[in-house]
């Protein structure tokens, strides 16, 4: 059996990719493609979760409930077992994996994990979609808020971080080989057809004709959302006094996200946008000249409109945030 790695990387519509998949599952078995179950019913995080360690996979064990160090060591062996089962008796000629947190992992654990998936597939071909780091940025810093975070402005850019692709393609070509990858560029003006849907069914040879397709997913909250959101954060916390998830957050991004998304939007600065492109110009190039020779330069410079600021003051944007915490708290 083949395998399409889908590893990424984040913030590159992977989600939707995922959703497309779940919801025409029964017609990509029809064409000889699986989906493991075993890994996840959608995104399959539990793949990086059995060869990675660190906060990552810490955190995602946590939020389901196993924190203890020898349950979460027997939560990898049962989930690699139940992997390998379904591959052993699936009758499939192809099998995608999609999960963007394998784009994380380190250099050694992409090597425990070629170890493990080249006993169990014929072929390996590993499809990573890489994003201009700084639209990468501006967008995980709206994921963190979304998620829990408290963070006022995008983390600053850090070589050998998620956007030093230099340093993730060879890591991935030192596990797999060169010839393995299949390197694309999250930009509508790349992407066939302009969607990462359409993009990724052509790469990954599915016939997606008559598929369902989902509603587009993960929208960004506009710059009260993300105001309002960061301060309720530090007032629900992801995580209670113990380590469990708390419960208290429900589904509130969600909320913000069908109330918060329309309106002036987060655009990063002079400053900012000088940073990531001054840290990453080296391993941008090495990227193009290794994977995309014919391009002049690796991301296609975009202008961004001038950055806003709200109107309400910090006193304001405490008072509503109180507001929205205690009718939250009382559902």
């Amino acid at each position: 059996m083949d395998l399409l790695l889908h590893i990424g990387t984040g913030k590159t519509g992977s989600t939707s990719v995922q959703g497309f998949m779940q919801a025409n599952a029964d017609r990509m078995a029809q064409q000889g493609i699986m989906l493991p179950n075993s890994l996840g019913e959608r995104n399959h995080r539990n793949l990086p979760a059995i060869v990675q360690s660190g906060p990552l996979t810490d955190s995602y064990l946590r939020m389901r409930g196993i924190r203890d160090p020898q349950d979460q060591q027997a939560a990898r062996a049962a989930w690699l077992d139940a992997f390998r089962a379904e591959i052993a008796n699936a009758q499939a000629l192809r099998c995608i994996i999609s999960a963007e947190h394998l784009s994380f992992l380190k250099p050694q654990e992409i090597k425990t994990l070629q170890g493990i998936l080249s006993e169990m597939f014929d072929r390996i071909r590993v499809l990573v979609y890489l994003r201009d780091p700084v639209d990468y940025a501006v967008s995980m810093y709206d994921t963190a808020i979304k998620t829990g975070g408290t963070l006022i402005a995008p983390r600053p850019p850090e070589r050998g971080g998620e956007t030093d692709y230099e340093a993730l393609l060879k890591a991935w070509c030192a596990a797999f080989g060169q010839d393995a990858l299949t390197v694309r560029l999250f930009d509508r003006r790349e992407l066939f057809q302009g969607d990462i849907i359409a993009d990724f069914a052509q790469v990954a040879g599915i016939d997606s004709t008559n598929f369902t397709v989902p509603e587009t997913e993960n929208s960004s909250l506009n710059l009260l959302g993300q105001a309002l959101l960061t301060r309720i954060n530090r007032k629900i916390p992801k995580f209670d006094r113990r380590g469990r998830p708390n419960p208290q957050r429900g589904q509130i991004h969600r909320v913000f996200e069908r109330h918060f998304g329309t309106g002036p939007k987060y655009v990063p600065d002079a400053a900012l946008l000088k940073a990531y492109r001054d840290c990453f110009s080296g391993s941008n190039e090495w990227v193009r000249q290794t994977f995309f020779p014919d391009r002049a330069t690796l991301f296609v410079p975009r202008d961004y409109p001038p950055p806003q600021t709200l109107s309400a003051s910090d006193a304001e944007l405490e008072q509503i945030s109180n507001l929205i915490t205690t009718l939250w708290k009382r559902q």
